[in-house]
């Protein structure tokens, strides 16, 4: 089967009928329509479902689209390797991180980078990390740097670099700030900034209300970004939100809470994911060292991390 004709299985999947995806690979529609007839009987099953309001795939289909994700996935790794030994050092890396992970990391290691491989480029990227971990795992991206969900990454490579905590944040002048040894019950009346429900750090406060029998946080705004633009949009009001304890710059005129040590734990380990058994480029391979080496884990230590 040729490379290209699974591609375009691929395509019409995405697009959901033959006339957008032929537009988005720019070739013909009886082009597209013959080349998935021609998968279609070297599978000896339909893979599509065809009606006048578009194309959805059969369970066979379905089963198809998986391995051949996969494959391409596969496929696409092996170019890259084979551009990396024809050009050494030269590429594109790319690279995500969480806004609630401390952008001075990122930007230092990167600098470095850039530094010591004076052709080499970066494609940077600020997303929470779901949406990062799936970025990742769809060869979106190369690496990224986020924090480590509780649950098992076993589709993903994991090199863990360092703890910390969030903190619950509020404006300097919020009434809040001149109390100290806060309880949870003194948060509850309050409304807040967060991330949709399906995001861990959200869960995580819900989480820490529930259990100690207590409502969950009162949202006022729901964002699906991070980073220096909440903080703007929250200045000066009496709104609260999480942010990492190690935001320099992005927080002035916030400051943590002083909560009640035991009342919430936000402890987390923060880490860098790449696809299992996907190609690690030289420069990604580098760059994973820089981090290691700012962060403060043993060179020796990322290494076998990475490895298991």
């Amino acid at each position: 089967m040729d490379t290209r004709d699974m591609g375009y299985v691929l395509a019409v999947q995405e697009h959901g009928g033959i006339g957008r995806a032929a537009d988005a690979l720019g070739i013909s529609q009886p082009a597209l329509s013959k080349a998935i007839q021609r998968v279609e009987a070297t599978a000896g099953l339909p893979l599509f479902e065809r009606s006048p309001s578009g194309m959805a795939t059969t369970h066979a289909g379905a089963v198809f689209i998986a391995r051949a994700r996969r494959i391409q996935l596969e496929f696409d790794d092996a170019m890259k390797e084979m551009r990396g030994l024809r050009g050494g050092e030269l590429g594109l890396l790319r690279v995500g991180s969480s806004p609630s992970v401390a952008s001075d990391l990122i930007v230092k290691t990167c600098r470095q980078l850039l530094s010591e491989r004076p052709v080499a480029r970066l494609q940077l990227s600020r997303r929470f990390a779901r949406d990062l971990l799936e970025m990742v795992a769809n060869n979106q991206l190369d690496l990224a740097v986020v924090p480590l969900p509780p649950v098992d990454l076993g589709t993903f490579r994991v090199q863990r670099l360092f703890d910390d905590r969030l903190a619950v944040m509020a404006d300097e002048d919020h009434p809040l700030q001149k109390k100290r040894n806060l309880r949870l019950d003194a948060l509850v009346d309050q409304q807040w900034l967060l991330p949709g429900s399906q995001f861990a750090i959200r869960q995580q406060l819900e989480s820490a209300f529930v259990s100690k029998g207590l409502p969950a946080p009162s949202l006022r705004v729901e964002v699906d970004f991070g980073g220096a633009l909440t903080f703007d949009l929250i200045r000066g009001s009496r709104l609260l939100t999480l942010a990492g304890t190690d935001t320099a710059g992005i927080t002035d005129g916030f400051r943590a809470l002083d909560i009640r040590e035991g009342e919430l734990d936000l402890r987390r380990h923060v880490g860098v994911v790449t696809r299992a058994h996907g190609y690690v480029s030289p420069l990604a391979d580098r760059l994973m060292v820089l981090l290691s080496t700012q962060s403060g884990t043993p060179a020796t230590e990322a290494s076998s991390q990475q490895r298991r």
